[in-house]
């Protein structure tokens, strides 16, 4: 996304790992994502926006649900997370997803869509309130609006209560990316959001994944969260990169919570999602 000069920072920055952690993070809240876009009312025949697709897995999720006669645009700033997210539809032969490059909050269309959805973007904004507003505008009288975003400020909910590794992670990661300056309470906050935005007032709901013996892909994204912000963790004073110890992270959390039969949460995500007035 092309930043104002009043943006946080994108503090996961934009390497080839990275776009990776994207991937596997959309692994993560596949279930949670998908619900809440059948919910939504997201289905056969649709045309949907995807704001801040980055490497397209929304924009793919979408493009299951509204089928061949559908149709998905993603929209993202980053050049190389388009080429990846082109790359990907091309392998997976999908006709109905297309990509466009610029700022969510200038873009403009013709024809209006069905949907415009958006994850994990309005926590990087100056104004959300602005952005919500104005891709409201490319949707259609009768149409949905549906953003999901992190709670970053929440009590993690363990069993054990300590879980060593993980209270590092949540210390470094949250504690970087809080003072970079990004909305650290962006979900509790959609409600104002929506409704600030001229919107009519949204169904808010969480969902929470839990990391636990069982699950290995926890760790992983777990990992490459800590790769993708260790630049800011170093800056901030948090840890080093040998404390980090990205190369093992994962291995060793996962060793952590199964030494322990530990179930820890993730941080939660919320969702708002409206139906604009006919």
């Amino acid at each position: 996304m092309t930043a104002s000069p009043k943006d946080p920072a994108y503090v996961p920055g934009y390497s080839d790992d990275e776009r990776q952690r994207l991937v596997e993070q959309a692994q993560l809240f596949y279930v949670h994502t998908r619900r809440l876009l059948c919910d939504a009312g997201i289905g056969p025949g649709m045309r949907v926006l995807d704001v801040g697709c980055g490497v397209g897995d929304v924009s793919m999720l979408a493009a299951s649900l509204v089928g061949t006669e559908g149709a998905v645009v993603g929209v993202d700033a980053d050049p190389r997370s388009l080429a990846l997210a082109r790359q990907r539809v091309e392998d997976r032969r999908l006709r109905n997803v297309g990509f466009a490059e610029g700022d969510l909050r200038a873009f403009s269309f013709d024809e209006p869509f069905d949907a415009v959805v958006g994850r994990f973007i309005l926590m990087y904004l100056a104004d959300p309130v602005e952005a919500v507003h104005h891709v409201a505008t490319l949707v259609r009288p009768g149409g949905v609006v549906v953003f999901q975003e992190y709670q970053l400020t929440f009590e993690c909910l363990s069993r054990p209560d300590v879980v060593p590794l993980w209270d590092q992670w949540m210390a470094w990661v949250l504690g970087a990316l809080d003072k970079a300056g990004v909305e650290m309470q962006m979900g509790l906050k959609l409600y104002e959001v929506f409704t600030t935005a001229d919107l009519p007032p949204p169904c808010v709901e969480i969902d929470m994944h839990f990391l636990t013996p069982a699950d290995p892909l926890g760790p992983k994204v777990a990992a490459h969260t800590v790769r993708s912000v260790l630049p800011f963790i170093e800056r901030y004073g948090l840890a080093t990169a040998e404390e980090a110890g990205v190369e093992t992270f994962a291995e060793r959390l996962h060793a952590d919570l199964v030494a322990r039969g530990a179930v820890v949460s993730w941080p939660p995500i919320m969702s708002a999602r409206t139906r604009m007035e006919p």
